[in-house]
């Protein structure tokens, strides 16, 4: 142990550290840029986040500037040009991580900031990313030549340390997707910091929370517990215009003609057409189960963008977002829907596993509902004069049946 501990130090570490960052600004990026947009839940859940995460990399910077790299310049007096352009980076970073920390402070507060956050961390990324892969190839050999084992680990220990109340948080972060042996650099580190017990505690109980925060912040299948998968995503090719999809899709009494599920549909509440606000009911079956869900149109951009969430009671805590993106493509449209499930009691995720055996994977169905929703308006945005024969023909091959969205 003592031969290891006066060998060159293992800076595995560092790259789980980078990929963890990487991870979790490519999540950002998509959360920001990719309709459905966060809800007022999963905003205050991304900001909380995203401050967290900057004010990490701040203090891991401050850790190498102050402490690690000195100690490498003192060993290692000819890596004296490299650890000057690692300095000259990180102050780079850090101008670029106080604009995203102000747009993520800004978005917080309201959702119109989400475009400027979206490209404030882009820049971030621009300066962050290249300076990251740097440090590992360039810089990392460097100090793993220049220092040993254990002064890496009492540097690991000390001043790269988080504070006592967010290693539990910052620990299952780290080890958030690593594969097993990454899984074991980090498992160790933490078994040095806090004991055997105390590594059990915190990669058996306290992950609960963390991935109960992260699920909030990213909707992944991987931090939920739900059997259910969370989100999923179905798109088809259809030859009419965007138009004369729209116009089909948006009047929701017609879902019947081509969901997989929703069987009927009615306006409610005085609504009478798709519009942001308006409110309909849909009536469900798949198998024996039956059930109905009011739901409200939360976006409506004629005629490109349409989106509504249902709802449910208070017993079953139950709400899926369903987005629709209508795309031109090649004369026609490429058909988009998106759909994730807002919240859902566990029980009733449970409950619904068994018998709604068809939830289990959705994709298919939804495909095929996108392909029936093509069919007809292919149809009929098709010129009068188009000959019954060949449209008898469409009509064979493109049977309608019913359909749509889970609770």
């Amino acid at each position: 142990m003592k031969a290891e501990l006066s060998g060159p130090a293992d800076t595995s570490t560092m790259r789980i550290v980078h990929s963890a960052l990487r991870r979790d600004l490519a999540h950002a990026q998509t959360a920001l840029t990719e309709p459905p947009y966060p809800d007022r839940a999963q905003r205050a859940a991304l900001s909380a986040h995203l401050g967290w995460l900057l004010g990490f990399l701040h203090h891991h910077h401050e850790a190498e500037d102050d402490y690690l790299y000195p100690m490498v310049r003192a060993a290692n007096p000819g890596a004296a040009a490299l650890l000057t352009d690692m300095a000259a980076d990180h102050n780079a970073i850090q101008t670029a991580m106080a604009a995203a920390e102000r747009a993520a402070e800004l978005y917080g507060r309201s959702a119109d900031a989400r475009a400027e956050l979206a490209a404030e961390l882009g820049a971030l990324s621009g300066v962050l990313l290249p300076h990251l892969r740097r440090e590992e190839d360039d810089m990392m050999p460097v100090v793993s030549a220049s220092i040993t084992e254990q002064q890496w680990r009492d540097w690991e220990q000390t001043a790269a340390k988080p504070p006592p109340r967010e290693l539990p948080f910052t620990a299952n972060w780290l080890m958030d997707s690593l594969d097993a042996g990454d899984n074991a650099v980090v498992a160790a580190l933490i078994r040095r910091g806090a004991g055997p017990v105390g590594r059990w505690i915190v990669t058996n109980i306290l992950v609960r929370g963390y991935r109960k925060a992260m699920f909030r912040c990213w909707r992944l299948p991987q931090h939920s517990r739900l059997k259910f998968a969370p989100a999923g995503t179905a798109s088809v090719h259809a030859s009419a215009p965007p138009e004369a999809v729209w116009q089909v899709l948006t009047d929701v009494t017609r879902v019947g003609e081509w969901s997989h599920e929703c069987h009927t549909a009615a306006w409610t509440a005085g609504s009478t057409h798709a519009a942001i606000g308006a409110r309909f009911r849909g009536s469900n079956r798949a198998g024996s189960a039956r059930w109905s869900r009011p739901c409200t149109i939360y976006y409506c951009n004629a005629p490109f963008e349409f989106g509504y969430r249902t709802r449910g009671g208070r017993l079953m805590r139950d709400s899926t977002e369903w987005y629709f993106a209508l795309e031109p493509e090649d004369g026609g449209t490429r058909i988009i829907q998106r759909y994730r499930i807002r919240s859902l009691a566990v029980w009733a995720d449970r409950l619904g596993w068994l018998i709604i055996r068809a939830h289990r994977d959705r994709r298919a169905a939804l495909e095929r509902d996108l392909e029936r929703l093509a069919a007809i308006a292919n149809r009929e945005a098709r010129p009068t004069g188009t000959p019954p024969a060949l449209a008898q023909a469409d009509q064979a091959g493109n049977p309608m049946t019913a359909s749509s969205p889970q609770p």
